[in-house]
């Protein structure tokens, strides 16, 4: 399935691999990195956020969020979101293999040794509480039967195929305030639990669902907006839903729903999926993997994103290959359904 790279002469482990990347992410404010494009302003008393126009779209009122804790930003206007690298890779032009260059040279501000600590365990604090609660959550779920809305929306999607273990049937809120420790009312959801190189679950994405699971969820928030229908609690970063077991080769998309349909209808292959478009290319793979079909969208983010991948897992040692839908489908669900673009 799809088209394949020359073969790289070797591989990197993983250790070696998330360790080369890691530093060249730490070794940076990602303010200082970003704030080439776009002046940022501290937000309020917060010491490591700060806000500004998204250097990725045309707007006068900043909705774009730098955190340097984190290491990350994200757009809430046009969905824009990533890391020191993705920023070079999409704002810069950058390759994945010269971003990471870039970032481990002398074209940045080298943060100190203090400060790298600091923040590195406030990162361990963070995503610690937020991998709790992406279990406690998974620890609900039940099976997603057909009398389930989680079975009921898989078939309104035109998925045939019994849900495997990983896609499960859970009643949770869409919202945790982790200062507080409320939450929201439980609203049904098809929960696909995300787990990491080793394959424990760290993370869950939740597809939220109305009508008894035969439509995504879509309230209008109070300001007019539709509230999100897919929410991924824990560490999203790294981790991927497993629709089949460990493999040399790998099929990799970007939602529960194309993988489910791929899955369908390539029985004899393993699919997993990301949490989004921003993630095809942060995956870690066990050692055992040594080649990936990377299954895009048919639009520009899409094939962008594919795009980064293949250079993610060039970097790796691994083999990429690519693959899409038709032409006149955004994506392999549409194409199963016969929704054209």
């Amino acid at each position: 399935m799809g088209r394949q790279a020359a073969q790289p002469s070797g591989r990197l482990s993983d250790d070696e691999f998330r360790e080369l990347v890691n530093k060249a992410r730490e070794r940076h404010s990602i303010s200082d990195i970003i704030g080439r494009h776009t002046q940022l302003k501290k937000r309020g008393g917060g010491r490591d956020e700060q806000v500004g126009l998204c250097p990725f779209h045309s707007e006068r009122t900043p909705s774009f969020e730098v955190n340097d804790t984190k290491g990350t930003y994200h757009c809430w206007g046009c969905g824009a979101a990533g890391d020191a690298i993705t920023f070079l890779v999409n704002c810069e032009g950058l390759s994945f293999r010269a971003a990471v260059e870039t970032l481990s040279g002398d074209a940045f501000p080298v943060i100190s040794e203090e400060e790298r600590t600091r923040r590195k365990r406030e990162i361990e604090r963070a995503s610690a509480s937020r991998i709790a609660l992406a279990r406690t959550i998974w620890s609900r779920s039940i099976r997603a039967t057909l009398d389930t809305p989680a079975g009921v929306y898989a078939r309104s999607r035109g998925i045939t195929i019994d849900l495997p273990p990983t896609v499960r049937f859970v009643m949770t809120p869409r919202w945790y305030d982790p200062e507080t420790g409320e939450a929201g009312r439980d609203i049904p959801a098809m929960a696909c639990a995300l787990q990491d190189v080793t394959g424990a679950v760290v993370g869950v994405q939740c597809v939220f669902l109305e009508d008894g699971g035969r439509r995504k969820y879509s309230r209008p928030r109070p300001d007019g907006s539709i509230g999100k229908a897919k929410l991924s609690f824990g560490q999203i970063v790294g981790s991927a839903l497993r629709l089949g077991p460990v493999r040399p080769h790998l099929i990799n998309c970007e939602g529960p729903e194309d993988g489910l349909t791929l899955a369908q209808r390539l029985p004899d292959k393993s699919v997993w999926v990301t949490c989004g478009t921003a993630m095809l290319s942060r995956v870690d793979y066990p050692t055992e993997v040594r080649s990936v079909c990377f299954a895009g969208d048919n639009n520009d983010a899409g094939r962008l994103a594919v795009t980064q991948a293949r250079d993610a897992v060039i970097a790796k040692g691994l083999i990429p290959s690519e693959a899409f839908p038709p032409a006149d489908f955004k994506d392999w669900n549409d194409e199963l359904r016969g929704v054209r673009a």
